[in-house]
């Protein structure tokens, strides 16, 4: 019995380190890779960072400096909240020798990684080191990127992108590309599932402009941000024009090709914009929208309402003051401002919660909607649909404009591809019909339960396929021809009150359950006290069909 005790016996430490002293004696001593205790290799470690955190070229940095940038370090103290920030990766460097780059210093591979909390949130970020070869892109610079985007994929939390780059580091040539990609397939594979923010504060150019176009927003600085596929020394070797001076700039983007979705001053005012827009965002697509203690009234009525509208409806207004009157406490985030000024789009809150504003903007084109319009509205409407935002459309939108020059800009197409987007929302959707719906807007914004849920509408609405003017050219265009032209007039005025009468007045399409085209006329001054209201019993809402599991829709493009 005692001997099979003895067979299970269990060495202690102390027994097991004496036997295997006992066995190595003679036969010299084990490698030990190091000699310091763990302060003296702490302190080592800590010095190796303070180094890496210096500049790496003094002559970039002070280049940075006189042109009033931040460094890459300051964009991401600036952003998160004191002592939250922690930092990934900051050991990394070039492992390239060749073509010169043993002469270079490379410093956490010219860009900073991590994450932390902004106003007590958690996010991802990642800012681009000018002073590391301008900001180049190589390969472990590109790997750390993709780390960390995958990072805040995983973690379900938003991403911020800080980018003054000169691209592609060419001294990594094919390897920088590589890894580069695998940013983008990130970027792709979470686009609707996290908030992807890029901010360009210096250069951002070929290939590397992809990035942000592949994010939720694009803020802008227009001190020194330039965004181009080719950059200046790229688009002179190709094209023989070297001066691009116009081309790149926020301002540029925001009215030329709607690729800035905010153009602000500086750095230190792009980072405010970043906080303020995360303020209406969700952390992931499943998560709830931000709630804010509304301190304005929900049943407020506004008698300015009344006397926004000019009195001949063929006049202009201007939707933001409609907007402004109606959100709480007056406060309208718009996106893209400055680009397809003939639609509105932006965030705002209704007692407390967040909303996505879709309109149209009577003072540019009458409101009517032309590509860049309606791409600016599928964008807006797809990113609040990912993330569970409601849509409120204040529509005053004649129609889709027509004619050779916007057939051939592809007007069909680009309004299909909108209303492709607006029947396939699933978020709660307000229409608040201001004034006109004519034409391709009825489908896009106006048809329940399909294009929207609700729609209350103003006295002065306006809801057909076509204006009583143009419908009643056309349908009496032979009688009219062939009457005394003295008598054309009043035969043609009679015809278009006719019309307007059973077609278009609220007050008499109201009356047929068979069109079911509104929900109740309403008093413009309760226009923020019934969008809050809807909100309520809509917040729960279910799809009258729900979509069937596939890939994704075949959009038109």
């Amino acid at each position: 019995m005692s001997s099979k005790t003895e067979n299970y016996s269990i060495n202690t430490t102390k027994d097991t380190l004496a036997q295997k002293k006992a066995q190595a004696k003679g036969k010299g001593l084990s490698f030990r890779p190091y000699v310091e205790d763990v302060r003296t290799r702490l302190a080592k470690v800590q010095a190796e960072k303070e180094r890496i955190k210096k500049p790496a070229s003094e002559k970039l940095y002070k280049r940075q400096r006189a042109k009033n940038k931040l460094t890459a370090r300051e964009k991401l103290e600036s952003l998160f909240d004191e002592g939250t920030f922690t930092e990934l990766s900051i050991f990394a460097e070039s492992q390239l020798t060749q073509l010169g780059m043993d002469q270079y210093k490379t410093h956490a591979d010219g860009i900073i990684t991590g994450f932390g909390e902004v106003e007590g949130r958690s996010v991802c970020a990642y800012a681009t080191d000018y002073a590391v070869l301008a900001g180049s892109t190589g390969e472990g610079h590109s790997m750390k990127v993709r780390n960390i985007t995958r990072m805040a994929g995983e973690m379900r939390v938003p991403i911020i992108t800080f980018l003054d780059s000169a691209g592609a580091r060419l001294q990594e040539a094919i390897q920088s590309l590589r890894y580069m990609v695998d940013g983008f397939y990130m970027q792709s594979v979470y686009s609707g599932v996290i908030p992807q923010i890029s901010v360009v504060c210096g250069g951002c150019a070929a290939g590397q402009a992809y990035g942000p176009l592949m994010t939720d927003f694009i803020i802008m600085t227009r001190d020194n941000a330039n965004m181009w596929l080719g950059g200046p020394r790229a688009t002179a070797a190709v094209t023989g024009v070297e001066d691009i001076s116009d081309i790149g700039g926020a301002d540029y983007h925001m009215k030329h090709t709607g690729e800035c979705h905010f153009a602000v001053d500086n750095d230190p005012a792009a980072i405010e914009k970043v906080k303020e827009l995360l303020r209406y965002l969700p952390l992931h697509n499943k998560d709830k929208v931000p709630f804010k203690e509304p301190a304005d009234d929900p049943l407020r009525s506004e008698e300015k309402l009344l006397d926004i509208l000019p009195k001949d409806p063929r006049r202009s207004y201007d939707m933001h003051d409609v907007i402004k009157l109606i959100v709480d406490d007056g406060e309208f985030l718009e996106v893209q401002d400055g680009f397809a000024k003939n639609g509105i789009v932006g965030f705002a809150r209704f007692d407390g919660r967040v909303c996505g504003i879709v309109g149209g903007n009577p003072s540019y084109l009458s409101g009517c909607m032309e590509p860049d319009c309606t791409d600016k509205f599928t964008r807006f409407i797809s990113f609040c649909d990912c993330f569970n935002i409601p849509l409120i459309f204040l529509v005053d939108m004649p129609a889709l404009l027509v004619g050779d020059y916007w057939e051939r800009k592809g007007i069909i197409r680009h309004g299909t591809k909108l209303l492709q987007t607006t029947l396939t929302t699933t978020v709660p959707r307000i229409t608040i019909l201001v004034r006109k719906s004519y034409g391709g807007a009825v489908p896009i914004f106006t048809m329940k339960p399909y294009s929207t849920d609700y729609v209350y509408v103003w006295p002065t609405a306006e809801h057909c396929p076509m204006g009583a003017d143009s419908a009643v050219a056309i349908i009496y265009n032979r009688q009219i021809a062939e009457m005394p032209q003295e008598e054309q007039l009043a035969f043609s005025e009679e015809k278009k009150r006719e019309y307007f009468k059973i077609h278009i007045d609220p007050l008499e399409t109201g009356k047929n359950m068979r069109l079911d085209l509104f929900d109740d006329i309403i008093d413009p001054r309760q226009t923020r006290e019934i969008i809050i209201k809807t909100l309520k019993i809509a917040k729960n809402k279910v799809p009258l069909i729900p979509i069937p599991e596939r890939k994704h829709p075949n959009r038109p493009e």
